[in-house]
């Protein structure tokens, strides 16, 4: 983000005329005029003085943007403006050691474009969040970071931030007796423990106590 150059003209400040300004694209040394004021320029422009034109340049410091005009220069902080050329869903900042507009990506959200063009996109759209494929990708309610669960018939065996989803009767077969049959309900897929032959269910049809 930033402005362009631009020159105002010394003899018209000189008479009091109207300035005069002209867009440059040279970086010429500062001499003259500057030394007075800032050459008239905003604070947080650069001044500089073209030599040749006898005019001053007045050109906005790296993390300001003109928000003026080409006659008018007036250096606002980039952040302020259109968040700093940034997408809708980035947080707008500043590099520590350039100033320059640093651009990242709120919470939720994934960057799908480049270091230099960043593109927000809903985190869970891309790559399913970065959850396991058997996970369910959602958001966090309260900071909107991506949540991953495991869906119904899958056990988390990893960790509550690395969710690793395994097959539920795969693991302490899936939560039933010993003497169970871990197998899967048709419609959820949700676990279903059903007694071997030659035992009975003397707990529940959710706690299956086979006897």
């Amino acid at each position: 983000a930033g402005a362009g150059k631009y020159e105002v003209s010394k003899a018209g400040k000189q008479h009091g005329a109207a300035a005069k300004f002209a867009s440059t694209d040279s970086a010429e040394k500062v001499i003259g005029g500057c030394s007075d004021n800032n050459g008239g320029c905003d604070p947080k422009a650069t001044c500089s003085f073209n030599a040749k034109t006898n005019a001053v340049i007045c050109t906005c410091k790296t993390g300001y943007t003109n928000t003026g005009t080409a006659a008018n220069v007036v250096c606002k902080d980039s952040c302020t403006v259109n968040n700093g050329g940034c997408d809708a869903n980035a947080i707008c900042s500043y590099d520590a050691a350039t100033n320059a507009v640093k651009c990242s990506c709120k919470g939720g959200y994934t960057n799908t474009g480049s270091a230099v063009n960043v593109v927000c996109t809903d985190s869970c759209t891309v790559n399913n969040g970065g959850c396991d494929a058997n996970a369910i990708c959602s958001y966090d309610a309260t900071t909107n970071a991506v949540k991953c669960s495991c869906k119904g018939g899958y056990t988390n065996t990893g960790s509550s931030v690395n969710v690793v989803c395994k097959d539920s009767c795969t693991v302490n077969n899936g939560g039933c007796d010993a003497n169970a049959i871990c197998s899967y309900d048709a419609t959820t897929n949700a676990v279903k423990c059903t007694c071997k032959a030659g035992y009975s269910n003397t707990g529940s049809a959710v706690n299956a106590v086979c006897e």
